[in-house]
């Protein structure tokens, strides 16, 4: 990662920013070395995962590609608490227990993932029993869940859905005036947060305002507030900017219409996505803004969004999983994250100069200070408008117990406990 961080392992390079060298200089140690401070090691390196080196490093010469390209066949090469023995891409991974884990020995003999196109389809999986859990649960089949006898937990998420719009400034003249401030603050008036967790999410989440979560505890800054719902704002808005209204109720900006193309990933829309789309469509029809859905496969809409160097995309709509330590969800938003996680087209020296200043403060509560100036600085500049933070809902059979909740969720891929504990009922 460290050695190609600029080119084939760049979506992994925060796992390693500032570091100049690892080495092992027994079986058991782990030396890092750090060209500066830097504030949160322990949360970056338990991400990084640990290869065999003797699988891997054939692959790691030239320009890395190879290592982008390496299926890592069977047999797998595992630390774990278990192997996987099979994998099929977007269907399943099998896993079984390892013998020769050096931690605590697994209740179960294994466990399988599997891999839906659908919400619908997934929980019609669970309630016919062949599946024992669902890690993301859908709210509209949280009351069916329940009624059939399934554990269902929910608590808060460390996850935000958003309205992204283009924050190039090199975008493409026909739909420029994205980057007004007035007509940004025109469309965070003229979303309606309290419909959107009352319909999309049934209640289960709350208005969203920052890119931290609440969640995450003490790194979100309460001061940031989800906007006032105000179409009578948000329309004196927009004619303060001068863009006037068609004789077919669309504005006029710089001589074309303002309608726009929401590029929405199909997993969005397979859950509560369209529902909260088809709550902002309306609404923007009354402030004299067309919105035209447009629904793409994960990659093709993250193509679709970077294409042309972020010039030619207008809006979107997707989510974050951030995590609890906010590093890396500030970190989508630098301009070393373009083409990589960046899915907005901003990029500020100023912002990269904080993101370096938080990530380099030793001191909690000097980085803390930091970490809320970027929040405003977001919420300032609105190249993301928060809709909503959902709980995260799961479900499970009875069948099963002693699954606790990490970070709010038990299938963790940042912890192992879950897996080694749980077992089944009585």
């Amino acid at each position: 990662v460290l050695k190609y961080q600029s080119g084939a392992t760049a979506n992994s390079a925060g796992y390693v920013a500032h570091m100049k060298s690892a080495t092992a200089p027994n079986a058991t140690t782990l030396v890092l070395t750090y060209s500066r401070p830097v504030a949160n090691v322990l949360s970056q390196v338990q991400q990084a995962p640990i290869l065999p080196e003797h699988v891997w490093a054939r692959y790691a010469t030239g320009n890395g590609k190879a290592l982008t390209r390496f299926s890592n066949n069977a047999p797998i090469v595992s630390g774990g608490p278990f192997i996987l023995t099979k994998y099929t891409p977007k269907q399943i991974a099998l896993f079984k227990r390892n013998p020769t884990f050096y931690g605590p020995k697994p209740h179960i003999d294994g466990f399988g993932l599997q891999f839906f196109q659908t919400t619908d389809a997934m929980i019609t999986a669970l309630k016919s029993h062949q599946l024992d859990g669902v890690e993301v649960v859908p709210p509209t089949s949280v009351a069916t869940l329940k009624s059939a006898g399934f554990a269902v937990r929910s608590s808060p998420g460390v996850v935000f859905d958003d309205f992204i719009i283009n924050s190039n400034p090199q975008q493409q003249a026909s739909h420029k005036e994205l980057l007004n401030p007035l007509l940004r603050q025109a469309f965070d008036n003229a979303i309606d947060r309290q419909a959107i967790v009352k319909t999309s999410l049934l209640g289960h989440g709350q208005p969203g305002s920052s890119i931290i979560p609440p969640a995450t505890g003490h790194w979100y800054d309460p001061a940031v507030k989800p906007a006032k719902f105000s179409l009578a704002r948000a329309n004196q808005l927009l004619d303060q900017a001068g863009y006037k209204m068609g004789s077919n109720g669309i504005r006029i900006a710089d001589g074309h219409p303002m309608s726009y193309t929401v590029v929405m990933p199909s997993d969005i829309q397979n859950t509560y996505g369209q529902r909260s789309f088809q709550i902002i469509q309306p609404d923007f029809k009354k402030i004299g803004v067309q919105l035209n859905l447009k629904v793409l496969d994960d990659s093709a809409a993250y193509n679709a969004i970077t294409a042309n160097g972020y010039k030619d995309f207008e809006i979107s709509m997707w989510d974050w999983y951030p995590l609890s330590d906010p590093d890396f969800m500030l970190s989508v938003l630098t301009c070393g994250s373009w083409n990589v996680w960046n899915d907005t087209g901003y990029c500020s020296k100023t912002y990269d100069n904080r993101y370096a200043a938080q990530s380099a403060a030793t001191s909690p509560a000097k980085r803390q200070q930091i970490v809320y100036q970027m929040q405003q600085m977001v919420a300032s500049a609105k190249m993301y408008l928060v809709l909503d933070f959902p709980d995260t809902i799961e479900a499970h059979s009875t069948a099963w117990a002693d699954l606790p909740l990490i970070a709010g969720i038990s299938w963790n891929s940042m912890s192992k406990i879950p897996f080694e504990s749980v077992h089944q009922a009585g």
